[in-house]
């Protein structure tokens, strides 16, 4: 009885990662009706033949977290929970299986960790991807239709120059940090460049990929004049970002930072060089330079920021002329960042400043900030991306990308909307590989496959600022 009913069961084992049909959940419902004597086997046969070889076993619109081993509770933590345990995992009666199902966006990428019997937090064990937060590694959950950006990977690109001011003092503050300038790659001494203050400097460095993606930048947009990137830590980060010292934190930028640089390396003055940079509250801090000093500061990047309403009000008191703003924030992002970034996008539109505000199905990392620093920094550095004068406020649309038939076998009709500029078209596979590279000028195209073995890929497409991603099945 037990061989028939593995006999029946091996076909489910194999399923597909990116199934779009409930695979996984009816192996379960067969497993849960056949007599727990014979569900062990069963289990450790589906551990063996794990799709790719690793959890969460991801389907369309959901991801499957699995468990194998001894444990009184086990539950999980992370983007999703807004890191409180919430979400309990299931033991599978006769085995030592625990799993848990989560609906989440086809596109999702989010964090996580496994909290054992209340008190332990580990990693998946058997998922191999990880992202470094500032309090280490955790857990990786990149859903079928997320893109891995080619732009965090070491690609042997020249990575300019480091220069390291250690003990840098500031009179405001009355401390000293270590200060990290990093010269783009191509930099002449002589030639002006512009200056992005980075605030959490040596987080965007160690967690945020800053090197390669200013690599991948100078490599990939040639045309762009990239500026000096001054990477400033805090050193009382709450008080100098949010509160109590953060006008005196102002002031040693203005005053003692920035001047240092411009004794030190030639660069411009104009605000529309002036870039000032940070994640969560960096982003706060980032706003109050902006509206402080927009004789100083005109262009922003600010990811997942803290924005509470004197923030926004620096902002709106801003002449819209002086002012190019780049803001995004994740649909799992903290409870205290959603409402202030939603806000400030409707004031940016509103008051006609030229912006880009992006939402991603992500949480509050570093995963969603140094995958998005680039089409940050591109868009505040460029003019050419973005929009025109009479439309402000209209951030520019994600490209609606469109493939048919769906499933194919070998070819496949995709259409771009019309659009100046080039495209460049991606395939990837599930794994987050480079499969194959089109560009067009045209709004259609065909792509042929050639030999790609049958699966499910992913086809992103970019224009200037604009990204388009949709999921394809290849069947054969």
């Amino acid at each position: 009885m037990r061989h028939v009913l593995l006999a029946a069961l091996l076909p489910l084992l194999t399923l597909s990662q990116t199934a779009l049909a409930d695979g996984f959940e009816d192996l379960l419902t067969r497993l849960n009706i056949m007599p727990q004597s014979g569900r062990q086997a069963v289990v450790d046969s589906l551990m063996a033949n794990l799709p790719g070889g690793e959890t969460p076993i991801r389907e369309a619109d959901r991801a499957w977290f699995l468990y194998l081993g001894s444990a009184t509770s086990l539950s999980l933590a992370g983007d999703m929970t807004g890191w409180s345990p919430d979400l309990d995992f299931i033991p599978l009666a006769g085995t030592t299986l625990w799993t848990l199902r989560f609906l989440c966006e086809e596109d999702a990428r989010l964090d996580y960790k496994f909290v054992r019997n209340g008190s332990s937090w580990i990693l998946d064990p058997l998922n191999p991807h990880t992202c470094s937060g500032g309090f280490g590694p955790n857990s990786e959950l990149a859903m079928p239709a997320y893109v891995q950006p080619e732009e965090i990977q070491n690609q042997g690109l020249p990575n300019g120059t480091l220069v390291t001011w250690t003990a840098f003092h500031s009179p405001q503050l009355n401390n000293t940090r270590t200060i990290q300038v990093l010269l783009p790659p191509g930099h002449v001494e002589g030639q002006p460049r512009g200056i992005c203050v980075v605030h959490d400097g040596s987080e965007y460095l160690s967690l945020g990929s800053l090197r390669m993606v200013v690599a991948w930048l100078a490599d990939r947009h040639p045309e762009l004049e990239l500026p000096i990137f001054v990477c400033v830590p805090p050193v009382n980060r709450t008080a100098e970002y949010q509160t109590t010292q953060q006008e005196a934190f102002g002031h040693f930028i203005v005053d003692t930072v920035l001047p240092q640089v411009r004794a030190t390396w030639t660069t411009y003055s104009d605000p529309a060089r002036c870039i000032t940079l940070g994640a969560s509250n960096g982003g706060n801090i980032s706003a109050y330079l902006l509206g402080q000093y927009p004789q100083v500061f005109g262009r922003g990047v600010l990811m997942s920021p803290y924005l509470p309403a004197e923030q926004q009000a620096r902002l709106a008191a801003l002449d819209a002329d002086s002012l190019r703003l780049y803001l995004n924030w994740g649909s799992y992002d903290l409870d205290a960042i959603i409402p202030g970034a939603q806000a400030t996008a409707q004031m940016l539109e509103a008051g006609g400043v030229p912006h880009l505000d992006r939402l991603y199905h992500e949480g509050h990392s570093w995963g969603l900030w140094r995958a998005t620093l680039d089409e940050g920094l591109l868009f505040v550095l460029d003019p050419a991306v973005g929009v025109a004068p009479q439309d402000r406020g209209h951030a520019p649309r994600n490209l609606e990308l469109k493939a048919w038939p769906n499933p194919f076998n070998g070819r496949v009709q995709v259409e771009l909307p019309p659009g100046t500029g080039e495209a460049r078209v991606r395939c990837y596979d599930t794994l987050g590989r480079l499969r194959d590279e089109l560009a067009t000028r045209s709004s259609s195209l065909v792509w042929d496959t050639g030999s790609l073995p049958s699966g499910t890929y992913v086809l992103e497409a970019r224009r200037a600022s604009q990204r388009g991603v949709t999921a394809l099945t290849l069947l054969r």
